[in-house]
C-alpha cells in the first residue's frame, strides 16, 4: 500500500523531481550497507547518511 507523498503524486511525477529521475530500490542501499558493514566504515559514527538519489539536497531537507 502507498502512503503519504508519493501515493498524492504517483512515482513518475516524483520520480520526475529527483535528480537521478528514478526512485530508489532495495538494489540502491547495497553499497552503503557493504560499507557500513566492513571495515571501510569502521570510523564512521553517529552520521545520518541519506541514500536518497539527492532527493534531500534539491527539497532541502
Amino acid at each position: 500500500m502507498t502512503h503519504g507523498l508519493l501515493a498524492r503524486m504517483g512515482e513518475d511525477a516524483m520520480a520526475s523531481h529527483a535528480p537521478l529521475r528514478r526512485l530508489g530500490d532495495d538494489e540502491d542501499l547495497k553499497g552503503t550497507t557493504v560499507l557500513l558493514a566492513s571495515d571501510a566504515g569502521k570510523h564512521i559514527t553517529g552520521q545520518w547518511l541519506a541514500v536518497d538519489g539527492g532527493v534531500s539536497v534539491v527539497t532541502g531537507g
